[in-house]
């Protein structure tokens, strides 16, 4: 039982740094392997993927609780 809620766990940790981010223009994309990255990082990372796909920067806000 105890090595079933580890894995569980652990597979919802696995879940939890994955989150779909739309860039300015429009397109989605699945965010993965933020795992251990400050809110700043993530949000820089972002706003790199944003740049790469549309060609601009943008304001990123990451909403988190």
């Amino acid at each position: 039982m105890k090595k079933f809620l580890v894995m569980g766990a652990i597979a919802i940790g696995t879940l939890a740094s994955a989150f779909p981010f739309r860039t300015s223009c429009g397109k989605v994309y699945n965010i993965t392997g933020t795992t251990g990255m400050s809110i700043s990082a993530i949000a820089e990372f972002c706003n790199d993927v944003n740049f790469i796909a549309c060609g601009e920067n943008a304001n990123i806000i990451v909403y988190y609780h």
